[in-house]
């Protein structure tokens, strides 16, 4: 649970480095100094804003939600209140920690950067891909995907968010086959044998809410590339696992399970092993479980 200032006071400090760059500088109340948080309050409204020689941004929280709005220089004459919009993320301060802050930072950051930076912000040789907010999945506007999940998975594992970044940094792009089979299953595997209720909620509440709204492919990765590949390969977790599947992941991750854990699973188990280069492609519809099994 988090408390309003405190989660907008490390929004600012996770948004630092990026507005100080660009040359914002944010802007406090009168009569409001630091280290109180810099939170206008208007009608019910709570907002930060910042101003430089760029433009104007000005974060609004409203009903658990944070958007992000923006004003270049040409829209100096903008009215605070028609400020183009450019971003939008929950922000449940009942249910949301400190790690779930990271998402938004990450959203805004790039949004930010898009809107103010004559150059792509480059980690390396390569941009960093955006993670889908949960607003924009959960109002069905897209699907979760494998990108979402790592970097969920990442606010959970401190070590796991590193090799998420070394992934895309030796690829160029985020390899999840490659990522999970090699490094990705061994934190979710370990956090199983060790059974520990908070990070087991945790881990399951990421996997279930991106099985639920996430593409087929990433149904996939949870289905069968994680879940269906720890729990084939050591039955006695799944009596630990199974009862933290929630109820659109365990029909068809238990069916996955079952499958690989029969001798006629060979092949797949091969597949698994032996991951091919991720090359995005067009697919011919195919029923549920035959996408999940790559069939």
């Amino acid at each position: 649970m988090l408390e309003l200032n405190y989660a907008l006071n490390l929004v600012i400090k996770g948004l630092e480095g990026t507005t100080k760059s660009l040359g914002f500088k944010v802007i406090y109340p009168e009569g409001v100094t630091p280290p109180n948080a810099p939170v206008f309050e208007d009608k019910g409204v709570s907002y930060i804003s910042y101003q430089g020689e760029k433009g104007r941004i000005r974060i609004v929280f409203q009903k658990n939600q944070l958007a992000l709005h923006c004003a270049n220089t040409d829209e100096a004459d903008t009215p605070d209140d028609d400020m183009r919009r450019v971003s939008l993320s929950l922000l449940e301060l009942e249910e949301y920690d400190e790690r779930d802050l990271s998402y938004i930072f990450d959203e805004f950051t790039e949004s930010i950067t898009k809107e103010f930076s004559t150059k792509r912000e480059l980690r390396g040789d390569v941009r960093m891909p955006t993670p889908i907010s949960k607003s924009k999945a959960k109002n069905g506007l897209v699907s979760y995907d494998a990108v979402t999940l790592g970097a969920r998975l990442g606010g959970v594992f401190p070590e796991f968010k590193e090799l998420y970044k070394a992934n895309i940094e030796e690829y160029g792009e985020f390899l999840p086959e490659e990522f999970f089979t090699t490094h990705g299953n061994k934190f979710i595997e370990k956090t199983i044998r060790e059974n520990d209720k908070q990070k087991m909620r945790k881990v399951f509440g990421i996997l279930n809410e991106i099985f639920d709204d996430g593409s087929n492919d990433t149904q996939s990765l949870i289905g069968v590339t994680i879940l269906g590949t720890i729990l084939s390969e050591n039955p006695e977790l799944m009596e630990i696992a199974e009862p933290h599947f929630g109820d659109v992941m365990r029909e068809p991750v238990t069916e996955i399970i079952k499958y690989l854990s029969s001798p006629r699973s060979k092949g797949a188990k091969m597949r698994l092993a032996n991951p091919p280069i991720y090359k995005p492609k067009a697919k011919k519809k195919k029923g549920f479980f035959q996408e999940m099994m790559g069939m």
